[in-house]
């Protein structure tokens, strides 16, 4: 299985593909663009006409690069810069309809939870962990029990942010860098008692930021590093760095090679760390090179570990079939799961569903898309041919016939009599093809991003017909799942949403991404 993912920052756009292998992942390619979108920000922090160019020039080159090594898509989280932008929604949305990849706007703490994921397959976390993970515009600090998070703060005190508000002159002038340091005692000394730092406590830094430090400070004394991963730089050695980067006009600071592409910006962002640090109480930290992106990485990879540990042998023979034609694993593995869960909940609830639906629609729903393969237009009509010809082991003829079918209603036209394909089956066979479709249409719908972060919590009857409540904090995906809802209506009764807000569903099991599952780790090199 090969995934490419990639996170979208203030100050960089990065890619990172790869293929797991047996319990690990191989780092095939990885990109980074510098679209510096915080530079992008008109006068009411709207995304200006030229971050959004810059934007879509790194998505266009993302997708050609996974393309190339054959992944059917990225998937891509947006932070702090679209986060915090009025017009972030829109801009994501014309990114899918120009690009074809979709940047999901994930909140502080999701990045923050995802972040220590990533970072505790770099380094070795203790039994209590502290992580800053410092970016354009935000900061996030974590706090962990091993590999378990058990407390996230997003802050917007980034190094970009901070810059530009506080340090004007250069080199920066003596009032100036006092204005900044004590804004950032001000911002973070209420979270001393909730993150602060003892004895037992390891500290981790995450970010091109603190990377670029620690090779500096390597320098220093007269090092040279191959990897900053597992580094331990001294708040103090930072605090002196710090003072005589001050000293110097951004050209002289670009001389350092650690900071040739960071020179601006390198005081505001460095003096983040150190009253970060200074505040929380600790003396030294460990640089950890795996971050945001690492963090999606093996949190796609854990799942799909898990995933395809629980499926029957047919159903893998289905999985198969979907690599084969390079289906987009993760989305098909997401609305498998949101599918037979609705099949699930409407028995739950006294619908009369047939039992062998159940093994139909998970076959379904897992080649749903195969037929992108072919070609976009009109794919749900390529996955029923693929699907019938394919060679699909573990289901007989028949049984192979009402998969292709259910697939090719997934989308657009509804099963008709005029369909010669739908006609031909029995009264029996024509009310499951419409059923199972019904419901794989909305468990599309609630992923029409790529982001697989709905998760349902209750389907119940209401009136003449349906209440579902889910998790769904992406506005594209709520979008995708009322405008699917037509075949249900005609078969269940009409279908209402009830949408939880996204801080309810970040306090869900789901979104506490534990790492009890398969372990997942990188290569040493």
């Amino acid at each position: 299985m090969r995934v490419a993912v990639a996170d979208v920052g203030t100050n960089s756009t990065h890619l990172l593909i790869a293929e797991a292998q047996g319990g690990h992942y191989r780092v095939l390619d990885a990109l980074k663009v510098r679209t510096r979108l915080g530079e992008c920000l008109d006068e009411r922090g709207h995304m200006t006409p030229q971050g959004e160019g810059r934007l879509r020039e790194a998505l266009l080159r993302f997708r050609e690069l996974a393309g190339a090594l054959e992944v059917p898509s990225v998937r891509v989280y947006a932070t702090s810069a679209l986060r915090e932008a009025p017009n972030g929604p829109e801009i994501a949305e014309r990114m899918r309809q120009e690009t074809g990849v979709y940047p999901v706007i994930i909140s502080g703490e999701r990045e923050g939870r995802l972040t220590y994921l990533g970072a505790s397959h770099a380094v070795d976390f203790g039994e209590d962990n502290v992580l800053l993970d410092l970016g354009g515009g935000s900061l996030e600090i974590v706090r962990g029990h091993g590999e378990e998070v058990q407390d996230v703060i997003s802050l917007p005190l980034g190094g970009i942010r901070m810059q530009d508000r506080f340090l004007r002159r250069d080199p920066t002038s003596k009032s100036e860098y006092r204005a900044l340091v004590a804004y950032l005692h001000g911002a973070l000394e209420p979270y001393q008692a909730r993150f602060g730092v003892s004895e037992a406590t390891q500290v981790f830094l995450s970010s091109g930021t603190a990377q670029d430090l620690a090779l500096a400070l390597a320098a220093g004394r007269g090092l040279t590093p191959s990897s900053t991963n597992g580094l331990r730089i001294s708040v103090e050695d930072l605090g002196e760095l710090i003072g005589q980067l001050r000293r110097m006009n951004e050209e002289e600071r670009a001389q350092i090679p650690a900071f040739a592409k960071r020179a601006r910006i390198i005081v505001a962002a460095a003096t983040v760390l150190h009253t970060a640090l200074t505040v929380l109480g600790a003396s030294s930290a460990v640089i950890s090179e795996g971050a945001l992106r690492e963090g999606m990485l093996a949190e796609e990879l854990q799942r799909h570990e898990q995933y395809v540990s629980g499926l029957s042998a047919r159903h893998r023979s289905a999985l198969a079939l979907a690599e084969r034609f390079r289906v987009d694993l993760p989305h098909a593995r997401q609305v498998t799961a949101l599918s037979r869960e609705l099949y699930t909940q409407l028995c739950e609830q006294g619908e009369a569903l047939p039992s062998h639906g159940r093994g139909l629609l998970r076959a379904a729903a897992t080649l749903h898309e195969a037929g992108q393969l072919i070609a976009q237009s009109s794919h749900h009509k390529h996955s029923a041919y693929l699907i019938r010809h394919g060679g699909l082991l573990g289901f007989g003829p028949d049984e192979v016939e009402l998969v292709a079918q259910i697939a090719r209603y997934h989308r657009r036209s509804l099963p008709k009599d005029s369909h010669p394909e739908f006609v031909v089956l029995s009264g029996a066979d024509q009310r499951l093809v419409s059923q199972m479709a019904a419901i794989l249409r909305v468990a599309d719908g609630l992923d029409r991003s790529y982001g697989g972060h709905t998760r349902l919590e209750a389907l119940e009857r209401s009136g003449k017909g349906w209440q579902l409540t889910a998790c769904v904090p992406n506005t594209l995906d709520r979008q995708g799942a009322q405008e699917k809802a037509d075949l249900w209506e005609r078969e269940f009764g009409p279908l209402s949403f009830v949408w939880l807000t996204e801080e309810d569903c970040l306090n869900e099991e789901e979104m506490a991404l534990p790492l009890d599952g398969a372990q997942i780790n990188s290569p040493t090199a």
